[in-house]
């Protein structure tokens, strides 16, 4: 049982079984990086709108409700931002197949997965409950995920290669 000979004994890994969970990883981080990162910023964005209005305005809201809220900012920024996140990280990971990604890239699939959102929502896909912020608020959702997109790729480029 000699590994230089291609036999490879029970219980190990082949080289072409790294290899192959390498680029498995590797198409999954851009999906798995924008599902976690993505709706975070998000929420983060609104969180610190609201910090903003605190400090100018304080009158009316204390500390307790300004931390309340921004717990609701970032529960909602994954209820409603995560599918989309999730679907512009399978478009950056679908662009890995070939080429590395740059950030145009990553903005490109935010913008995309924004629209094929809002086409959903215009047809009908998604439930009565989905795709509201889509069709409401479409320039703030584009706004948000292109801001969102960007900071991603930031954190995230060092992972970003061919895979």
């Amino acid at each position: 049982m000699d590994i230089a000979q291609g036999i490879v004994p029970p219980g190990c890994v082949s080289s072409g079984q790294v290899r192959e969970m390498k680029r498995l990883a590797r198409l999954l981080m851009p999906i798995v990086g924008a599902g976690v990162l993505g709706p975070l910023i998000a929420g983060l964005i609104f969180c610190l709108l609201a910090l903003y209005t605190y400090v100018v305005d304080p009158t009316g809201t204390s500390v307790a409700d300004l931390l309340t809220m921004s717990g609701i900012y970032i529960a909602f920024a994954y209820f409603e931002g995560g599918p989309i996140a999730l679907l512009a990280g399978l478009l950056v990971s679908i662009w890995m197949i070939r080429r590395p990604p740059g950030l145009v890239v990553a903005v490109a699939a935010a913008i995309i997965a924004v629209g094929l959102f809002r086409l959903a929502a215009q047809i009908g896909l998604l439930s009565p409950s989905g795709g509201s912020l889509v069709v409401n608020n479409l320039a703030l959702t584009l706004a948000v995920s292109v801001v969102a997109a960007c900071v991603c790729w930031l954190l995230m480029r060092r992972f970003a290669t061919t895979a």
